[in-house]
């Protein structure tokens, strides 16, 4: 379910749709990729967060865990030290 979002929102979410999808390789991409990445989004905004950067980020690492489905691509693995690292300094 998609909450009421500002027009400042949809404009951070767009930009970085079109960002994200940008990284898509040719060969991979797909609706479905593409939906995934904004399901992403969605869900980022869904939770609070709603700036460009989180959106970016959201989307990359849907896009990562999409084209590495093992769970051991290095943008995962840097993902997670890095959420790691912001709850520590907190």
């Amino acid at each position: 379910m998609l909450t009421e979002l500002d027009q400042n929102t949809i404009a951070n979410m767009t930009a970085a749709l079109e960002y994200v999808c940008n990284k898509i390789p040719v060969d991979r991409d797909a609706h479905e990729l593409r939906k995934r990445i904004a399901d992403a989004m969605i869900a980022c905004a869904n939770g609070g967060t709603r700036t460009f950067v989180d959106f970016q980020n959201a989307g990359l690492k849907a896009l990562d865990e999409a084209l590495s489905p093992s769970g051991a691509s290095w943008l995962g693995r840097l993902f997670r030290f890095t959420q790691v690292r912001s709850k520590l300094s907190l």
